[in-house]
Parts: C-alpha cells; structure tokens; sequence
C-alpha cells in the first residue's frame, strides 16, 4: 500500500517537474545524446533533474531517460514530387573498345568511268606474214574445227555472191575447187512507183547481172519511208533467178519525198543494192542495222516516176551498176516489167 503512494507521488513529481523544474531543467540535458537525467531519493516520492549524474548525492538514486522515445516503423512513402530540373550535362566518359566489324552492306552503284590514260609504248614489230596471192592458195590449208579437230580450208559461195571460208573435217567430201571471180550481181533494175490516175500496178525488177543463177532464199526487198527512214513494206524471195534473167515483183512502192528500195542479205546483213529517189536516204534502219540506200553521187529529185506520163525509173542501159545513182538511173516512158530496159523517150 505504501508502494502504490510512493508511485503516485513519483507521477505527480515528474508533472511538477514538467511545468516547472524541467522546463529549468532543459538546458540541464545532455547535449551529446539528448538525455534527461534527475535524482530520486529513496522512501520518498521526491525527484529532481539534474545535469549529469554525479551530481546526485550518494543517498539518491540515478534515473535517466531519453527526451524521445523509441522510432516506430516506418511509414508508407509519400507520392512522388515533381521531377525536379536537369542537372548539368557531365563530361564525357572515356570511349569504349571498338566493337567488331558489321557485315559487309551491297555495293553501291557504278561510278563513271576515268580519264583514259595515256597509251602505252608501242611492242616490237612482228614477223610478215605470208603472202597470199588469191582465196584459192588458202583451199586444203590445215584448219582447227569448232570441236577442236583438225580440217582443211575450203571456199563456198553464197546466193547472194558472197565468199565463205569453211573449215571442213578430214572425214568429209574433199574441199570444191575455189569459185571464178563473180561477174555481177543481184541489183535493183526498175521500178514503177507512181502512175497516172490511181495508183496501182506497181512493181520493182530485179536482174541477175553475175554469169551464174542465183539463189533467193534469205533475200528480201525492202521499202523505206524517207520521212523516218523506217521500213514499211518487204517481200520475202524464194527460189533462184537464172544468169542474166529478170525477175518483176509486184509491190506498191510510195511516192513521197524521198523514199528508197533496198536489196538485203537477210543471213548476213549485207546490202546488195539500192536505190533513193525524189531525195537522198542515208540513214535507213533496218532490222537492227542502218543503212545509206544513196550509191556514189545521188539521182537528181527532178529525176522521178511520173503520175502525168506514164514510165518508170530504170537503169539505162539495162543492168548497169557503176555503183552511181546519177548516171546509172533514168526515166523512161516504156515500161518493161521482165524484160530489157529501153531508153525512151
């Protein structure tokens, strides 16, 4: 019973000393680890705050206690604040060890080509060769095939008297002897491309002028537009034509300003006659090729079919070819389709 008074009395002094002597006694803590230390004595319920523990007296009992008491747990976080402003940029780090190549990226594209450099010395002269004296000294000379095998030289000719070398193998017919030299060849002869009235009835000759027949196949008469030098009409040959024979076509050839006719080796691409009128064509295109249809000096425009006076353009005289269009074409009031040409008037 005498415990409990003593408790209570204790309370009622650390009241007391909370309005009075601990308010004094403030300046009394510790300051290193904010500490209240106070005096009790025993038997009673006195107590009093001091400022370190020796100056309780020996009779008196060291009580201390912190000013606060034990943190609780901590509490949720707050939401967050605003993002504040951005410091400033920092220096650069060191750089870091260079990574391994990527793949190779697609070529790009092509750059112009360079300046041509300057020609090189010129090599040593070679040794002559040997003289040849004709196409025939080269038959039965030794040859290498296509396979590889060996054969021997001979000589063709073609319908449209052209030469060919041909390397023919030791298991085949003997080489022909070498061609004579031709004596002519296929030409243009005449041509009726305009008539009185309505036009039709037109046709364009050609002659044999070599000393032997001739084979058609693979030669083809071409009509040229003189105003785009295109072509826009061709037959076809077949056949053969004999030495020295006619062979009339029936084509409608234009009467414009200028247009031309041209005679083609289909296999070779070779022209082998032509002829421009009312104008010169030097520039025909053919097929993939391009082609000057005017022969030595060009006919005179003044030189033309005529659709008032009945005739033709032919050669006079008949087959002549200087390879000269001015003096080898005139015209011609007598048409001969398949025959000889007659200068008239």
């Amino acid at each position: 019973m005498r415990l409990r008074t003593i408790g209570i009395g204790l309370a009622a002094l650390v009241a007391l000393a909370g309005s009075a002597t601990l308010a004094a006694g403030a300046s009394e803590r510790s300051r290193e680890d904010n500490t209240i230390t106070g005096c009790q004595k025993p038997g009673r319920g006195f107590f009093r705050i001091v400022r370190k523990a020796s100056d309780c007296r020996s009779n008196e009992r060291v009580v201390t206690w912190n000013e606060r008491g034990i943190a609780g747990p901590q509490g949720p976080a707050g939401p967050a604040g605003p993002a504040g402003d951005a410091g400033p940029i920092g220096p650069a780090g060191p750089a870091g060890p260079v990574g391994p190549a990527g793949a190779q990226g697609p070529a790009g594209a092509q750059g112009a080509a360079g300046a041509q450099g300057p020609a090189g010395p010129a090599g040593p002269q070679g040794p002559a060769g040997a003289s040849l004296q004709s196409l025939g000294a080269l038959v039965g000379s030794a040859c290498t095939r296509a396979d590889n095998s060996a054969g021997t030289v001979a000589i063709a000719t073609t319908a449209a008297n052209i030469i060919e070398l041909q390397c023919v193998g030791s298991g085949g017919p003997p080489p022909p002897p070498p061609p004579p030299p031709p004596s002519g060849k296929l030409v243009i002869n005449e041509v009726d491309y305009d008539q009185v009235g309505a036009d039709s009835g037109g046709f364009v000759e050609i002659a044999n002028t070599s000393s032997s027949a001739a084979v058609l196949d693979g030669i083809a008469l071409v009509l040229v537009n003189g105003g785009d030098g295109l072509e826009y009409d061709r037959v076809d040959l077949t056949g053969s034509l004999a030495a020295g024979a006619l062979l009339s076509v029936a084509i409608e050839a234009q009467n414009g300003a200028p247009d031309g006719i041209a005679l083609i080796d289909t296999a070779s691409g070779a022209l082998l006659d032509a002829l421009s009128y009312e104008g010169e064509i030097t520039a025909a295109v053919i097929g993939s090729q391009t082609y000057n249809l005017v022969e030595g000096t060009a006919l005179a425009a003044t030189v033309a079919d005529s659709n008032t006076v009945d005739g033709s353009l032919s050669r006079i005289p008949n087959g002549q070819d200087t390879n000269n269009a001015a003096s080898d074409w005139a015209f011609t009031q007598t048409k001969t389709p398949g025959a000889a040409n007659v200068a008239s008037p």
